[in-house]
C-alpha cells in the first residue's frame, strides 16, 4: 500500500508537465495597426456620446484612413479605409464630428460617409454624382438644426474633375435621406481655390480664380442656411497665400464666425475679412528682424468658443506667435498679445471650453499653456520621457485642456513629429507613441549578417599566430571571461525558480535567433525592427538630404554590417547595420529600374537593369566582379522576357515573345534560400516519385486585358518547359506567383461574363522526373548534364490542380526553413479580409486523387480526396483576430530552429510572427514550466529514497523465507 501511494503521488507531478505544446497567438507574434500620418485639420478630441465625458481622438490620415484612438494608451479602437484600401498622398479628406447625435461625417472623393464614434460601423453614406469629387465638408451649427439628438446636417462642396460639371454646393440631411438643397456656380473655372464655412444662419462659398488674369480678388457668395437662397455676392480683396488649413482662404470654417486670411509671400501683413462683412482688415506683423518663411492660423472649432485666433510666424531661426480678438460687431481684428520667440521648433494648437478659448504651445523640451484672454501663462510642464532624434520636432498638434478649479489645468496634447511618431503628452509627460511612420513601407531586407562577431574575430587571431601566443591569449580570454562567474552562479536560483518577466522571450530569441528587418519608407527613410523581439524600432534614420525629388529606393542589400540602399537614380547611401549611422553616399551614373546581385568576385556582384531590361554591371561604384556563367532574365517596356549571360560581359542568349496581344509582367525565380532536403518523393508504396530540380528554371507571367498564360522556362536557354493558359481573367489584377523546389503557384480572380461573378483559384503544379516511379527519365542514365545538350530540352512531367478560394489573394510567398526538411506553407495575403494564412503544402497537393477516396498507399502519403473548393480553416490564420491593412509583401526568414520560419509582412500595417508547418518538433512549447520540472525531478528523488528501505526490508526477507 505504501508503495502504491508513493507511485500514485508521483504521477501526480508528471501529469502536471503533460500540456508542453500551448498557444502562442500574440505571444510571439505582433503587429502595429497603423494610420498614417494624422492629417491636422481632421484630428480632434471628440466625445463619441453626450452621455460620457470621456474623449477619443479621432483622425484621418493622409492615407485616407479615418480611425478612432483611446488616448490612455494609444490603442486603435476603430478604423475605415475611405478609399477601400490606404492610399498615397491623399490630402483631400474631410471629417466632421457632430455634437450630440454620437455620430462623425467624413469626405473622401465622391463619398460621404457617417460613422458610429464609438465602433465605427457605417450608418449611412451618399455619393456626390459622377464628374464631381469633395472640395469640403461642414457642420451646420446646433442652432439651425432641430431638438437635441437629432442629427445633424452637413453642408458639402463638390468641385467639377471634367468641364462638363460644375462646383457645386449643397446641404445633406443628417439622416443620409439626401440633399435639402444646392447651389451651383456655373461661372468655376479650372483650377480655381474654392472653400465653404458655416455660420448659425449662413453658409459662405468662397472662390478665387488663378492665373495671369484672376485679380486679387475672392467670390463670397452668402447663402440662406435653411433654403439654400443665395443672400448676397461680395468681391473681398485677397493676397496670393492662402492661410486657411488645407491652402484654403476661408478660416475658422467650424466656428460660428469663420473669416478670410492671406498674406503676401513676403508675410509683412495679413489681410483679414470677417465673412458676411465686406471691410477688410490689414494685420502688420512683427518681423523680429528676419526674414518670415511661414505663416499658419490655429483657431476653436466650438460654436459657443469665443472669436479668437492665433498666428504662428515661422521665421528663419525663431519661432513665435500673435492673438488677435476679433470684434464680430465691426468686422476688425486686433492684436491682443505676442507670445515670446524661441529658437525650438514649436507647434500650437488651439481647443476651447464652453467660451474660454486656450493655445498650447509644444517645444521639444516643454509644454505651455496661454489664454486667449492675456499673455500669463496657465501652466507649464516640462517633457520628459522623450529620446528627440536630431532633426525632429513637432509639426502638428491638438490638444484639449481640462479645467480643475481656478488654477490648475489637465492638458493632453496628441502631436505628430517631423520623424512621424504620433504620440500623446498629458502635462508633459509621454503616455504613448504611435510609430506611423511605418505605414508608408515600401521596400525590406532581411540583415543576415549584422556584423563581425566578435568571439570569430577573436578565434580568427589565434589561429593567425604561433601557438605559444595563441595559448596566451585564449586563456587571457577565459580568465576575463570568469569575471562574470560569481554573477552568473548568484543570478542561477532565481532564473530557475522565478524566472523574470522576460525571461521566456529571451530564450526564445536565443533559439530562433536575433532577426532584424531595414525598412524603406516612401517618406525616405531606412527603419531598423528587431523582428524576434516584438517588431522593436532599433533605429531610424532619415535620407532625404540625400534622395533628390523624384527618386526611389530599388533595392536594399545587407552584407558585413552595411546596409546599401540602392536609387532609382544609380546612387548608392550605405549606413552601418547597427547603428543605422551614416557611412557614405555614393552618386551614380547608371539609372536603374531593377538590381540583382549575382555571384562575384571578392564578394556578390551588384547588376543594375535600366527601364528597357538591359543588365549592366554596377562600374560606377561595385568594387567586385560577376563571375562567368551568371543567367539573368529580364522584361523590358514592350513586354518581352529577354535571357542574359553575365559574366566579365553582358551578352543577350534569348528573347522570348509572348502570343499576340499578351506582355510579359513578371519573372519569378527561386529564392536564393530554398534549400531541398529530398531529390524524391517517396510513395505509400516505398517507391520513389523523383522531383524535378533544376536552380535554372522562372516563371514568366504574360497577360492581356483578360488572357492570362503562364510559361515554365530554362533560364539559361529560353526554352518554353510548361505553359499553361486561362481566359476571363479580370482586367487590371495583380497575378501573384512563387517558385519553390519542384512546384510552383500563382493565383488570379476571374469574372464571369455572364454574371459578373468573381472567383478567385490558386493553382498549383508539380514537376518531376517522370510520371512513373523509380524512373528518373530520358536522363537517368546519363552521367553528367549540359543545359547545351541535344537532349537538354526534355520536359518535365507536370501535374496540375486548381483550387478555388472564397477571396481574392495580393500577394504569395513560401515559408524558409535553414535545412528544408520542415514542410513549406503557401503565404497567402487576403486583402479583403486583412488577413494573412499560412496553407499547409499538403492540402495544396497536385496528387490529390480526383473523384474517389484516396487509396490505403495513398493515405500513407497524406493524400486526401480532392476538392475543388478550397475552405479556409480559421487555424491557418496567421493573423489571428487582427486586421492587417494593406499589406503588399510577406518575407520568410529561416531560424535557427528547422521547425521555425520567421514571417515579416509590410505594406501599411506591420506584422510579423513564427511559424511551425511541422508543428515545432525541436522546442519546448510556451506551456513547459522549468520549477515543474525541478519538481517532479525532486519528487522521483524522493520516492526512490522512501521506496528504497521497503525494497530493501522485502529482499531480506524473501532471503530468509528461503
Amino acid at each position: 500500500m505504501r508503495l502504491y501511494g508513493a507511485l500514485s503521488i508521483l504521477t501526480s507531478f508528471l501529469a502536471i508537465t503533460n500540456a508542453i505544446f500551448a498557444d502562442d497567438a500574440f505571444h510571439i507574434d505582433y503587429s502595429y495597426e497603423l494610420l498614417g500620418e494624422p492629417q491636422p485639420h481632421n484630428t480632434i478630441f471628440h466625445k463619441p456620446h453626450t452621455s460620457t465625458n470621456a474623449s477619443l481622438l479621432y483622425t484621418i490620415s493622409d492615407k485616407a484612413v479615418l480611425g478612432a484612438v483611446n488616448p490612455k494608451d494609444g490603442s486603435l479602437l476603430w478604423r475605415q479605409a475611405l478609399a477601400g484600401q490606404p492610399i498615397d498622398n491623399s490630402s483631400s479628406s474631410y471629417l466632421v464630428a457632430s455634437e450630440r447625435d454620437g455620430q462623425i461625417i467624413s469626405g473622401h472623393d465622391r463619398t460621404v460617409a457617417c460613422w458610429n464614434a464609438l465602433d465605427g460601423r457605417l450608418v449611412w453614406q451618399y455619393t456626390v454624382p459622377d464628374g464631381t469629387r469633395i472640395q469640403g465638408v461642414q457642420a451646420v451649427p446646433a442652432t439651425d438644426s432641430g431638438s437635441t439628438g437629432a442629427s445633424e446636417d452637413v453642408v458639402v462642396l463638390t468641385v467639377p474633375t471634367h468641364s462638363a460639371a460644375h462646383a457645386t454646393v449643397f446641404r445633406l440631411a443628417g439622416d443620409g435621406s439626401g440633399p435639402t438643397w444646392q447651389h451651383v456656380d456655373l461661372s468655376h473655372t479650372e483650377g480655381s481655390s474654392t472653400s465653404i464655412a458655416t455660420s448659425s444662419k449662413h453658409t459662405y462659398y468662397v472662390s478665387k480664380s488663378h492665373g495671369l488674369l484672376a485679380g486679387s480678388k475672392a467670390k463670397v457668395v452668402t447663402l440662406d442656411n435653411a433654403s439654400g437662397h443665395e443672400v448676397e455676392q461680395t468681391s473681398i480683396a485677397v493676397d496670393s497665400e492662402a492661410l486657411g488649413m488645407g491652402g484654403h482662404y476661408a478660416a475658422a470654417s467650424c466656428s460660428s464666425f469663420p473669416f478670410l486670411l492671406s498674406a503676401e509671400k513676403s508675410f509683412k501683413s495679413i489681410k483679414f475679412n470677417l465673412l458676411g462683412s465686406s471691410k477688410v482688415v490689414t494685420l502688420a506683423l512683427e518681423d523680429k528682424g528676419e526674414e518670415i518663411d511661414r505663416v499658419s492660423v490655429h483657431h476653436p472649432c466650438h460654436p459657443a468658443a469665443a472669436t479668437h485666433f492665433l498666428l504662428h510666424v515661422q521665421g528663419k531661426t525663431r519661432q513665435w506667435a500673435e492673438v488677435y480678438h476679433v470684434d464680430v460687431k465691426s468686422g476688425e481684428a486686433k492684436k491682443a498679445y505676442t507670445l515670446p520667440a524661441t529658437a525650438e521648433k514649436s507647434a500650437f494648437a488651439a481647443t476651447s471650453t464652453n467660451a474660454a478659448v486656450y493655445f498650447v504651445r509644444i517645444t521639444d523640451t516643454e509644454v505651455l499653456l496661454y489664454s486667449s484672454e492675456s499673455h500669463g501663462q496657465l501652466g507649464r510642464w516640462n517633457r520628459s520621457g522623450f529620446q528627440v532624434s536630431a532633426g525632429s520636432g513637432p509639426l502638428y498638434a491638438t490638444a484639449e485642456v481640462v479645467s480643475r478649479g481656478k488654477a490648475s489645468f489637465a492638458v493632453r496634447v496628441a502631436e505628430i513629429s517631423s520623424n512621424g511618431i504620433w504620440s500623446l503628452v498629458r502635462n508633459g509627460e509621454l503616455q504613448w507613441a504611435r510609430p506611423e511612420m511605418l505605414a508608408y513601407a515600401n521596400i525590406a531586407a532581411w540583415v543576415e549578417d549584422a556584423g563581425p562577431d566578435p568571439l570569430a574575430e577573436e578565434l580568427d587571431l589565434e589561429l593567425s599566430v604561433n601557438p605559444l601566443t595563441a595559448y596566451l591569449h585564449r586563456l587571457k580570454r577565459h580568465l576575463l571571461d570568469l569575471q562574470a562567474l560569481p554573477s552568473s552562479l548568484a543570478s542561477l536560483p532565481a532564473a530557475i525558480i522565478k524566472p523574470s518577466s522576460d525571461a521566456e522571450a529571451i530564450a526564445r530569441k536565443n533559439l530562433v535567433g536575433s532577426k532584424v528587418v531595414v525598412v524603406g519608407t516612401s517618406r525616405k527613410e531606412l527603419i531598423a525592427l528587431d523582428v524576434s523581439n516584438g517588431g522593436l524600432l532599433r533605429w531610424q534614420e532619415d535620407l532625404s538630404s540625400h534622395i533628390a525629388d523624384g527618386v526611389e529606393m530599388k533595392s536594399i542589400t545587407v552584407t558585413d554590417g552595411r546596409v546599401s540602399t540602392y536609387l532609382s537614380d544609380g546612387s548608392l547611401v550605405v549606413l552601418n547595420a547597427t547603428r543605422g549611422s551614416l557611412i557614405e553616399h555614393q552618386p551614380g551614373t547608371i539609372p536603374i529600374a531593377d538590381l540583382v546581385r549575382i555571384p562575384g568576385s571578392p564578394a556578390a556582384a551588384t547588376i543594375k537593369v535600366d527601364s528597357s531590361g538591359n543588365p549592366r554591371p554596377a562600374t560606377d561604384f561595385s568594387p567586385s566582379h560577376p563571375s562567368e556563367g551568371n543567367v539573368v532574365v529580364t522584361v523590358n517596356e514592350d513586354g518581352k522576357a529577354i535571357g542574359w549571360t553575365v559574366g566579365q560581359t553582358v551578352e543577350k542568349t534569348w528573347v522570348l515573345q509572348p502570343q499576340n496581344g499578351l506582355k510579359v509582367t513578371k519573372a519569378v525565380a527561386r529564392a536564393e534560400h530554398d534549400p531541398v532536403a529530398s531529390i524524391g518523393r517517396v510513395l505509400g508504396d516505398r517507391s520513389v516519385l523523383y522531383k524535378y530540380l533544376s536552380p535554372n528554371v522562372a516563371l514568366l507571367i504574360a497577360q492581356s486585358d483578360t488572357t492570362l498564360m503562364v510559361y515554365l522556362i530554362n533560364a539559361v536557354t529560353g526554352a518554353v518547359l510548361h505553359t499553361s493558359i486561362h481566359q476571363g481573367v479580370l482586367s487590371g489584377s495583380e497575378i501573384p506567383a512563387v517558385l519553390s523546389e519542384n512546384w510552383y503557384a500563382y493565383s488570379f480572380t476571374s469574372q464571369d461574363p455572364a454574371t459578373s461573378a468573381l472567383s478567385t483559384q490558386i493553382i498549383i503544379s508539380e514537376l518531376y522526373e517522370s510520371s512513373i516511379a523509380n524512373d528518373r527519365g530520358a536522363l537517368a542514365a546519363r552521367s553528367n548534364f549540359s543545359t547545351f545538350s541535344h537532349d537538354a530540352g526534355v520536359q518535365p512531367h507536370v501535374i496540375s490542380q486548381a483550387f478555388t478560394v472564397a477571396e481574392p489573394i495580393s500577394h504569395l510567398a513560401v515559408s524558409q526553413t535553414i535545412q528544408g526538411i520542415t514542410s513549406r506553407q503557401l503565404l497567402a495575403t487576403l486583402p479583403n479580409s486583412n488577413a494573412i494564412i499560412g496553407i499547409p503544402r499538403e492540402v495544396l497537393d497536385a496528387r490529390r486523387p480526383v473523384d474517389r477516396d484516396a487509396t490505403s498507399t495513398e493515405r500513407e502519403e497524406g493524400l486526401m480526396r480532392y476538392s475543388p473548393v478550397l475552405e479556409l480553416d480559421p487555424k491557418w490564420f496567421l493573423t489571428h483576430s487582427r486586421e492587417v491593412m494593406g499589406i503588399k509583401k510577406v518575407m520568410a526568414s529561416p531560424s535557427l530552429l528547422e521547425s521555425t520560419s520567421v514571417v515579416f509582412a509590410y505594406g501599411h500595417d506591420v506584422f510579423g510572427t513564427q511559424i511551425t508547418p511541422s508543428m515545432a518538433f525541436d522546442v519546448l512549447g510556451k506551456g513547459f514550466n522549468k520549477l515543474q520540472l525541478v519538481l517532479t525531478v525532486v519528487a522521483l528523488a524522493v520516492g526512490v529514497m522512501a521506496i528504497r528501505p521497503l525494497v530493501r526490508k522485502k529482499t531480506v526477507e524473501g532471503r530468509w523465507k528461503q
